[in-house]
């Protein structure tokens, strides 16, 4: 399967997204696109395992993305 199938079929599923500046979001996933741009729903900013920040909705640009981890 495709990251892009696999991502699709994870809307609506929790996940974590590591950015390229070493930042870890965490939520449900509500909408991706064919750039791997991503909108979380109850998202949390994590730094050293803590909440740092929440956030109702956000939304990443995929090419921040440094990856992404189905929970």
């Amino acid at each position: 399967m495709q990251p892009l199938q696999t991502l699709e079929k994870s809307v609506g599923k929790t996940i974590t997204i590591r950015l390229k500046s070493n930042q870890f979001y965490t939520g449900r996933l509500r909408v991706t696109d064919q750039y791997m741009n991503l909108v979380l729903e109850n998202c949390v900013e994590l730094k050293d395992g803590e909440i740092k920040k929440r956030y109702g909705k956000a939304f990443l640009r995929g090419n921040n993305i440094l990856y992404i981890k189905l929970d």
